[in-house]
């Protein structure tokens, strides 16, 4: 799920009567070591979108590293 498509359903839940406490970034490269220039340049990218979720979320949010599949 996109960042727009998580707003999207948060709205969604608060119409609902549901109000979402937490938020989890998921499968986050900003979290890893890599070393490829085209993974590097998407973890940058990820920056804003993570500062967002922790504006959005007051603070109440976890980020979760990419992992690699054995």
């Amino acid at each position: 799920m996109n960042p727009i498509e998580a707003e999207r359903l948060a709205a969604d839940l608060r119409r609902a009567g549901i109000a979402p406490t937490w938020w989890i970034v998921n499968q986050s490269l900003i979290m890893t070591d890599t070393a490829h220039p085209l993974l590097k340049k998407r973890a940058e990218n990820e920056r804003v979108w993570i500062e967002r979720v922790e504006k959005d979320s007051n603070h109440q949010f976890a980020v979760i590293p990419w992992q690699k599949r054995e």
